[in-house]
């Protein structure tokens, strides 16, 4: 058990950094997209690092959460807003305004700071679900010679469809995992951190795929 905490509290977050290194070994060939995605993974590891500190000292973290989710979703949908052309650019910026201002009314009136941010986590969840799926139907209507593996966002893009597949699972569920037993919280959230780690590695390789 003790394991499992370590693993849950620092090796699963830690895993961000892989992703990052790659993207800086290869900066150069880097376009637009993987920049901005570079940016969020930097920005989420200090997320991960303040929020480890605040635990340890014991420290209320879930302010973090209503801080870290529409910035997480406006990084996301700029990443996006590369792939897609005319009225689908301007959608994403509405959605981010909109989700923006919906995190400050939860903050405020919905579920206040000492409380995790569900509802617009679920919703975010929902939205970048539908953005990877746009952007596979997007490719499956390109011809190409490549083949799938080669593209170093078709790796990005099943990477966020994983994770926040799962984590919309995660926020519809909630509501019984606060009450379930420390058992049950341990293996869906040691499961859970085990597809962050998965999110990493295919970042990783998005950014290895990546070609100017």
């Amino acid at each position: 058990m003790a394991f499992l905490r370590y693993y849950m509290l620092y090796l699963s977050p830690a895993s961000i950094v892989i992703p990052i290194i790659v993207a800086l070994l290869r900066y150069k060939l880097l376009n637009p997209p993987f920049k901005v995605l570079l940016g969020f993974l930097v920005f989420s590891a200090i997320a991960n690092a303040v929020n480890i500190t605040l635990s340890l000292h014991h420290i209320p973290t879930t302010i973090m959460f209503h801080i870290y989710t529409p910035i997480e979703f406006a990084c996301i949908s700029l990443f996006y807003n590369y792939l897609f052309k005319g009225t689908w650019q301007k959608i994403m910026v509405a959605l981010v305004i909109v989700l923006s201002i919906f995190c400050l009314v939860d903050f405020l009136f919905i579920q206040p700071g000492i409380q995790v941010d569900t509802y617009p986590d679920t919703v975010e969840a929902i939205i970048i679900i539908a953005y990877s799926v746009l952007y596979l139907n997007q490719q499956s209507n390109i011809e190409t010679n490549d083949s799938w593996g080669q593209s170093g966002l078709n790796w990005v893009n099943i990477a966020l469809l994983i994770y926040y597949g799962c984590g919309l699972f995660m926020f519809i569920s909630i509501n019984y995992l606060l009450h379930a037993s420390v058992s049950v919280n341990a293996i869906v959230w040691s499961v859970f951190d085990t597809i962050l780690v998965v999110e990493s590695l295919l970042f990783a390789t998005g950014f290895y795929k990546c070609k100017t």
